[in-house]
């Protein structure tokens, strides 16, 4: 007669799964029920693959072997969620699947069973809802721009403020003076997740939620690094200015100029000018320049891939700040300053250089003093489409988040001497005052 055999228990937790080990009598070396020996099942867990998009089907391999080195068949306890053919299981929906392994006995072994138990997780789902901004409080319907990853559930949308808007499809009705709040909902079902969005619109004389992306800045951390400063906002943004000419290599060379105030309400920034300019009379291209990148709350640079991190747009449909300019630019003919908004939408362009989309519109001072401008976020336009077409300012606002503003001067002052400094100096200075919001 042989010799007893040691029992052996491999049991995997793993998130929601269990092994059930199931013998034909107790521990190892005594006989099973049907007279022969106890072995033991060990069966591997399978879990981990989430439900496939349809019509494709997702399927696992199963692995289980027996201490008695017995054939393992494989047998499903819910066939409604997964099924089994031979040593591959077939995920048919999300839920929890049961898989028993099986060793008939035999050959002086009793039968014995291990059990997985591993749920099975849906397919991510994502609603997409263009909010369409402030709208008039008129007879005129909308249909709103609601759609979801999923192609074949559209979103059901709903209003929560019945005496503001109604919904009825995709058809919004404007009742009243308010705010109006929609939700937008995709019940996934067995394959994919139920997600919702809900948005707010201003009807009438209502306004947007305020968005501050800046209210002042932080005193204490501005330093010079790398030949340009840095400091911080009070919501932890980082905050960069840089300047140059083209006589320079388009660095500071000792010529830029940054300051906060002691309250830290403002920040100045200048690039001077210093030298003889025969430039403006040879007729050869150059520029002086310098620029401020205000960075969103708590973010400190682009990242290579689409960012999360940065500030949302909803229905909100301006860009607020205070600004004023050095009087000798403001005298000087071009005068306009590039607003750019750098947004999380990252694109690998073919040569392999990284690229982020980028939102610009130009503003011309109505005075050199301090001065509050409100710009229309629609009126901007695509100024770098890393290769992409057909793009759309206000999608791309719904869509990607604005990761950082600049404020540069389109060509800074180069023909007004400064009655202030030593001559010959030629400053370009700009000032931004208060806070920067999104309304």
């Amino acid at each position: 007669m042989r010799g007893p055999k040691k029992m052996r228990f491999q049991l995997t937790a793993v998130g929601l799964a269990c092994a059930v080990l199931v013998a034909g009598c107790g521990g190892g070396g005594k006989e099973g029920a049907d007279g022969g020996t106890a072995q033991s099942v060990s069966f591997l867990f399978p879990g981990g693959e989430m439900v496939a998009r349809p019509p494709a089907i997702a399927t696992v391999a199963l692995k289980a072997t027996a201490s008695s080195g017995g054939p393992i068949t494989f047998v499903s306890n819910t066939p409604t969620v997964c099924t089994v053919s031979g040593s591959t299981a077939s995920l048919l929906k999300a839920g929890q699947c049961s898989i028993n392994a099986n060793q008939a006995g035999g050959n002086g072994y009793a039968p014995a069973t291990a059990r997985q138990i591993f749920v099975i997780p849906r397919q991510p789902s994502q609603v997409y809802f263009m909010n369409p901004g402030w709208l008039p409080l008129d007879g005129q319907p909308l249909t709103l721009d609601v759609t979801s990853s999923v192609a074949d559930i559209p979103p059901v949308l709903t209003s929560s403020t019945p005496t503001v808007c109604t919904v009825s499809g995709t058809t919004l009705t404007k009742v009243a003076d308010g705010l109006c709040t929609i939700t937008a909902t995709v019940n996934g079902g067995d394959i994919f997740e139920t997600s919702k969005v809900e948005s707010t619109i201003p009807i009438g004389s209502a306004k947007a939620p305020e968005i501050t992306f800046l209210s002042g800045y932080k005193t204490e951390s501005l330093a010079l690094k790398d030949g340009h400063y840095e400091a911080q906002s009070n919501e932890g943004g980082r905050i960069v200015s840089n300047g140059g000419s083209s006589e320079t290599g388009w660095w500071c060379d000792g010529r830029c100029a940054t300051s906060i105030s002691a309250d830290g309400s403002s920040w100045s920034d200048t690039y001077t000018w210093d030298k003889e300019l025969p430039h403006t009379t040879d007729g050869a291209w150059w520029r002086v320049w310098t620029e401020m990148d205000v960075y969103a709350p708590k973010v400190s640079f682009l990242v290579d891939g689409d960012q999360d991190g940065g500030t949302r747009i909803g229905p909100q449909k301006a860009l607020n700040f205070t600004l004023a300019e050095n009087q000798e630019w403001f005298d000087a003919g071009d005068r306009n300053v590039e607003i750019d908004m750098f947004l999380g939408h990252y694109v690998k362009k073919a040569n392999g250089d990284s690229c982020h989309v980028k939102l610009r519109t130009h503003l011309f001072p109505t005075s050199p003093a301090a001065t509050k401008y409100s710009l229309n976020l629609k009126e901007f336009s695509v100024e770098e489409k890393c290769e992409l077409t057909n793009l759309d300012v206000w999608k791309e606002l719904q869509t990607y988040p604005i990761v950082f503003i600049r404020f540069a001067p389109g060509s800074g002052n180069r023909s007004v001497q400064s009655t202030t400094a030593p001559a010959p100096s030629y400053p370009t200075k700009f000032t931004l005052s208060g806070p920067i919001t999104f309304q």
